[in-house]
């Protein structure tokens, strides 16, 4: 009789998890009945794009950079995870609810409010979007993590994979995407982030909590001047809070050169895949 390895075939079986979890989103219960998803499945190499993707929006938010820091230290291992991508379009709405929780005070006037605005590029999603079409589009992606869980395969919906693999050609077309790494087949892999932890040391985690949530670091606001505990011995050296802006020229070349990389990317896959 064969002797199989069974930490190998759990990492190869992970593909049908992932069509386990589209089903899932497919059987996931609607408020409107609207919703329309689309889903890919995307393993081995075609993932590479995608990570090449996240280091480039990285430049954007940094959360994306923190997501491909954790997909490359499952490929280091030899543990690539399967991804499972749900999509859909929230920008419209044929519901008819009137309930104003757009914004607009009818459905017909968001929805000619969605029609002549364009999204502006390199966004997570592409709004304005209709709330309750939104709610089942994140019921469907919740009912898909259910199942990966119920299969104890590690994994964490992402808008920042999602986004990722929209802008390089995958699922292009549709408002609002996320991604699903399933695997590897360990602990908490994409919320321990054990690459991000070796990456960034205590002071560098600390100084980006001061610059994020400086609210937190706060003393009593009252004086109109909180004082910031960003040190052991905060009340010898006050520190406070300052808006810094961003001249404009240097927001739109960082844009143009996220855009100029994302279209390079784009064409590699639409030219691989084409053949």
């Amino acid at each position: 009789m064969p002797v199989y390895d069974a930490n190998q075939l759990a990492q190869e079986k992970l593909f049908d998890i992932a069509v386990y979890c589209a089903q899932a989103a497919l059987k996931a219960p609607q408020m409107t009945g609207k919703i329309d998803l689309k889903m890919q499945i995307l393993t081995g190499e075609d993932l590479n794009p995608i990570m090449e993707a996240l280091t480039i929006l990285g430049r954007i938010d940094m959360f994306n950079f923190l997501s491909f820091a954790t997909w490359q230290n499952a490929a280091a291992q030899g543990k690539m995870p399967v991804l499972l991508l749900i999509g859909a379009n929230v920008r419209h709405s044929d519901l008819n609810y009137n309930c104003g929780a757009c914004g607009f005070p009818t459905c017909a006037e968001f929805n000619q409010y969605a029609k002549s605005v364009k999204p502006p590029p390199y966004i997570m999603v592409k709004g304005p979007v209709c709330i309750w079409r939104l709610i089942d589009y994140a019921t469907a992606c919740d009912w898909a993590c259910a199942a990966a869980w119920q299969h104890n395969i590690t994994n964490r919906i992402e808008i920042a994979t999602g986004w990722a693999a929209r802008e390089v050609g995958y699922l292009d077309e549709w408002d609002v995407v996320h991604g699903l790494p399933l695997g590897p087949c360990t602990d908490l892999h994409w919320y321990s982030r054990d690459a991000v932890t070796s990456m960034m040391d205590y002071d560098m985690w600390l100084g980006r909590m001061h610059q994020n949530y400086p609210t937190m670091f706060g003393t009593f606001p009252g004086e109109g001047r909180p004082d910031l505990k960003i040190r052991p011995d905060w009340w010898m050296q006050p520190a406070e809070v300052e808006i810094k802006h961003i001249p404009p020229e240097q927001f739109e070349a960082l844009y143009a050169g996220v855009e100029s990389d994302l279209k390079e990317v784009k064409e590699r896959v639409k030219a691989a895949r084409s053949t």
